[in-house]
């Protein structure tokens, strides 16, 4: 048994000219034996027939046996002879063929009719066809680790450039010039993406990356930090969202230069990437969260200045003023801290009606009821409907149900989901007070309920002086 090229065991067959001399040599003893058989049959047959055939008659037909058998020998012999030349003839080919393997030049066998010839012959064919190709995958790797190996040498690296750039804590990715062939790229950044490095072959390959702008639109070729350092650009930059291998687009920030010679030539270029993607959220976040404070700041600040000018026109003196202004805005300062609780976002109902009950004199805790379900109420319909509590309860103090020991107040509210958007209706009944007349009248409390409150509820107030207590509706949306 041996080895062949491949790695496989293989039994050696035996050499050709020593299975022709032994064929033929079997083959010549065959031919004997069956002349020798046929002169002693023939004896016999004369020997049994001497006392009534001619003698001279035997031995003639025993002659004649005898040149049969000397023309089939002559017959296997020249038989013997040709097969061994074409023998031959087909080793000297496999020789040829081996020549031609081992000297890697082009191997062609045409068949020579000698089974065990032919079948080493493909054999042969058949190793040198593998050896082939292995040799031809190992060159390709060598031309592609000797490219990178230029460029990244050239760059000042040295053999530990791969280890290096894996011990980086930023994303790299190496390609060269004039191509944009991406030859290298790190753990780092298949751990950013969480998928392997796309070795795109051209900078016309780079879209295949999935990266957009903020606004949505996609990063052309061009626009990407490695094509803009293998320009020539010095310092491109690049904030993106590009997506990863789960199809999540996360935000990462891309910084490249141009790799160049000692003429100066871009040879390649290299870039660093970093995942931004929660410092981006937060401050987008945070940009979204200042335009919504800007927006709330200047609504609170129309509504005090809102509140001011009414209050003044009722005002009788500027004790008067300062009292009921200052009321007010201390009332809509609580709210905004509520609001700025729950991010300025959505608030609860129940919250926002414990807040604007509290800023009364006193503590009605034990003498207001609330019932509902759960509702949360945008920021600006929170705001109004807060103040709008707030009025109601001071006029039930200084006149309603809360100016006498044994008046009550109940509170009611529920979802109508008849309109096309849902809407809060709530319902404010006082119970035990004084007996209550339509006022000839309104003051400032009246009008910021009916006109300034109600617009920015998006909704309406009814009220209504029953005899047995102020009752007032009030809608909002939701």
């Amino acid at each position: 048994m041996t080895q062949g090229r491949d790695g496989h065991s293989a039994r050696r067959s035996p050499p050709v000219s020593a299975t022709a001399k032994a064929d033929a040599r079997a083959q010549g003893v065959a031919a004997l034996r069956a002349a020798l058989a046929l002169f002693l049959a023939m004896t016999s047959a004369a020997r049994a027939a001497e006392g009534a055939a001619n003698i001279a008659e035997v031995w003639r037909l025993a002659v004649s046996a005898l040149a049969v058998a000397l023309a089939m020998t002559l017959a296997v012999i020249f038989w013997l002879v040709r097969q061994r030349r074409e023998a031959q003839r087909a080793q000297h080919q496999l020789a040829e063929l081996s020549l031609a393997v081992e000297a890697r030049g082009a191997s062609h066998w045409s068949d020579t009719g000698v089974p065990e010839v032919d079948a080493i012959a493909h054999s042969l064919q058949d190793m040198d066809e593998r050896l082939r190709e292995k040799c031809k995958r190992v060159s390709e790797l060598n031309d592609l680790l000797m490219k990178s190996s230029t460029i990244v040498s050239r760059a000042g690296a040295n053999l530990q450039m791969r280890a290096l750039l894996d011990a980086v804590p930023v994303g790299i990715i190496i390609a060269e010039a004039p191509s944009g062939r991406i030859v290298e790229g790190n753990h780092v950044i298949e751990a950013i993406l969480r998928r392997p490095v796309r070795y795109s072959e051209s900078t016309q390959a780079y879209s295949e990356w999935n990266a957009i702008h903020q606004d949505g639109r996609p990063v052309a070729n061009y626009e990407y930090p490695l094509a803009r350092a293998l320009a020539g650009e010095s310092h491109p930059q690049l904030e993106c969202k590009i997506e990863r291998g789960d199809g999540a687009y996360i935000w990462i920030n891309i910084v490249g230069a141009p790799i160049r010679d000692d003429k100066g030539a871009v040879i390649g270029a290299i870039v660093a990437i970093t995942d931004i993607d929660d410092i981006k959220n937060t401050e987008i976040h945070n940009q979204m969260m200042n335009r919504e404070l800007h927006h709330r700041v200047n609504n609170s600040l129309a509504m005090i200045q809102g509140i001011a000018n009414i209050t003044a026109r009722t005002a009788q003196d500027f004790s008067s003023f300062q009292q009921g202004f200052s009321h007010r805005v201390q009332c809509l300062s609580r709210i905004s801290t509520l609001l700025v609780q729950t991010s300025w976002e959505r608030t609860p109902l129940k919250d926002l009606l414990m807040i604007a009950l509290s800023c009364g004199s006193h503590d009605y805790a034990d003498r207001i009821s609330l019932s509902g379900e759960d509702v949360e109420l945008r920021s600006a319909v929170a705001s109004a409907l807060g103040l709008t509590i707030n009025e109601l309860l001071a006029n039930a103090e200084q006149h309603g149900a809360l100016s006498e020991d044994d008046g009550r107040i109940a509170i009611s509210w529920r979802i109508d989901r008849e309109e096309d958007r849902p809407r809060l209706i709530l319902n404010w009944m006082e119970i035990g007070g004084p007996k209550v007349e339509s006022p000839e009248q309104t003051g400032v409390g009246h009008f910021l309920i009916t006109n300034v409150l109600a617009r920015q509820m998006g909704g309406d107030v009814r009220l209504s002086y029953q005899a047995e207590g102020l009752q007032a509706e009030l809608s909002a949306e939701i």
